[in-house]
């Protein structure tokens, strides 16, 4: 039974880290996750646009965390916006769906600055194949068969305070806990959601180049801070180039391009520095972007567009 424990144990960490991270997707390139990091980012920007992001970590390594979204971010009016994500992750024996709606509405402060507030309404499912899994404990019967969540309800909510050329945001992706049918993983792990915060803006360099950094912080009881860090350098001619790193686990690189002010695509390449190195040394991810109906009365954050 102790093995059985340490293995539950284990899974209820993934579920944890999952969950502080899965309803806000720990991918590289910001600038195309901030609806999934806060929903009141919906409308935020001065067009509507539709994005694709896929995330490949660790390549080689068995049971290696696969993510990816699909999100639409749509201006319904000058001061209102409203998204929606589908995501799907897989790390080990851990899959999970999630599909959120997503809607901000956005206060004229001042002539330089706004502030938005977004709430987000979700459905999803989360399942555990433990039958999948090898133990040493022959018909163990706490492993003979799989958990679910089965279709779940949950929320969150954001603050996005915003400039043309600064943004502050600050989110809770996700308020309720992750409740299995008939387990109680609450006996291993808090899987309540966390929070992040997240800081950036965007500084000219010259006539042709601009400097676009931002950080962002998540945090959950109970798991180490994450925090992650880009710094990318457009051209006004629509190429993207910068670096990525995630303090003490991965640090990368960042390269895309705009076509025609409309359609983005984007690359990012991942190196571990942690001791995941020893089994798997790399972790993809491409982003593509349609952008459409600019609208150049609404003034979004500059990193986020």
């Amino acid at each position: 039974m102790k093995k059985t424990n340490s293995i539950l144990i284990a899974i209820g960490v993934v579920l944890a880290s999952f969950q502080a991270l899965g309803q806000d997707p720990n991918y590289r390139q910001n600038q195309f996750n901030a609806l999934m990091l806060n929903p009141a980012q919906a409308g935020a920007n001065g067009y509507n646009d539709i994005t694709t992001l896929a995330n490949s970590q660790w390549t080689g390594l068995r049971g290696a965390p696969t993510t990816m979204t699909l999100s639409g971010n749509f201006n319904i009016l000058n001061n209102f916006g409203i998204g929606v994500t589908l995501l799907q992750d897989e790390t080990g024996p851990v899959k999970s769906t999630q599909f959120a709606v997503n809607g901000a509405y956005h206060l004229k402060l001042n002539e330089s600055w706004k502030v938005a507030l977004g709430v987000r309404a979700i459905a999803g499912n989360t399942a555990v194949n433990l039958t999948d899994l090898t133990t040493n404990e022959a018909l163990d019967p706490d492993m003979l068969t799989n958990m679910s969540t089965g279709l779940q309800f949950n929320a969150g909510y954001g603050i996005l305070v915003y400039h043309k050329n600064v943004y502050f945001g600050f989110a809770r992706p996700r308020v309720g806990s992750l409740d299995f049918i008939d387990r109680d993983m609450s006996l291993f792990v808090e899987n309540r959601g966390g929070y992040l915060g997240y800081v950036g803006g965007t500084a000219a360099m010259g006539s042709t180049w601009s400097l676009r950094p931002n950080v962002v912080v998540r945090y959950m009881d109970g798991l180490p801070w994450t925090v992650d860090m880009n710094a990318i350098f457009t051209n006004k001619n629509g190429l993207d180039v910068g670096l990525n790193c995630q303090l003490n686990s991965a640090i990368g690189a960042i390269v895309g391009y705009e076509f025609d002010s409309r359609f983005y695509v984007g690359y990012s390449y991942t190196y571990p520095l942690s001791n995941m190195s020893r089994v798997a040394n790399q972790s993809h991810e491409v982003a593509l972007r349609y952008k459409f109906n600019n609208n150049s009365r609404c003034q979004g954050p500059r990193f986020f567009n």
